[in-house]
């Protein structure tokens, strides 16, 4: 009895068997790409606001992340060249080599202009302070006939305040306010010497 040959036969084993190859081979590539790409290894990310920019920087070399400046922000509450803000945020995994970009304290006060405070009452001009980011300092009085309560005049550190100068946020600002008591009365004495009796409010601030 002999066997016959059968090409359609051996043509299926031989296209089976390249397929089988074929598969095996990009299996052994799709892992080793994975290895190559660190695809299966993941790093958290760590806290870094409030930390200094050094710290930040080595924790991550550490880490086998790297870190780049983005932008800078004022800070009241935290000290001068340190971490804002992180992004991507805490705890989220990255791989290995991954930027974390960071929002750091620039440590100086932004500078906001003077408002014109002359000519309001008191009690609008303190409100007007505390909204634009100033803090009211010494309140003084002089003797006005008609004027009760409207701030006359504004300083700063002593001197007369423009309304429109640029000055750090958070500046003390000095006010002197009128007055219908005749206590804040100037007055001259025997010798021409003018004697202003108006008294301060020292707020301390």
């Amino acid at each position: 009895m002999s066997n016959s040959f059968n090409p359609s036969k051996n043509l299926l084993v031989n296209i089976g068997f390249a397929l089988m190859v074929g598969l095996l081979l990009l299996f052994m590539a799709i892992q080793g790409l994975g290895w190559y790409t660190n695809h299966s290894e993941r790093i958290k990310v760590p806290k870094l606001t409030g930390k200094s920019f050094d710290e930040a920087k080595i924790e991550l070399d550490l880490l086998g992340l790297n870190c780049v400046i983005i932008d800078s922000v004022y800070s009241e509450k935290l000290p001068a060249f340190s971490v804002v803000e992180q992004n991507p945020p805490i705890d989220m995994e990255v791989k290995p080599g991954r930027t974390i970009y960071l929002t750091i304290n620039s440590g100086n006060k932004p500078k906001i202009k003077a408002p014109k405070l002359t000519d309001m009452s008191i009690t609008l001009a303190k409100a007007v302070l505390k909204n634009r980011g100033f803090e009211l300092g010494s309140i003084s009085y002089t003797y006005d006939e008609i004027g009760n309560n409207l701030v006359v005049e504004q300083f700063y550190r002593g001197k007369a305040l423009e309304a429109g100068t640029l000055l750090p946020k958070g500046s003390t600002i000095d006010l002197k306010v009128a007055s219908t008591d005749r206590q804040y009365q100037t007055t001259t004495d025997s010798t021409g010497i003018i004697n202003d009796e108006g008294v301060s409010e020292d707020f301390g601030i």
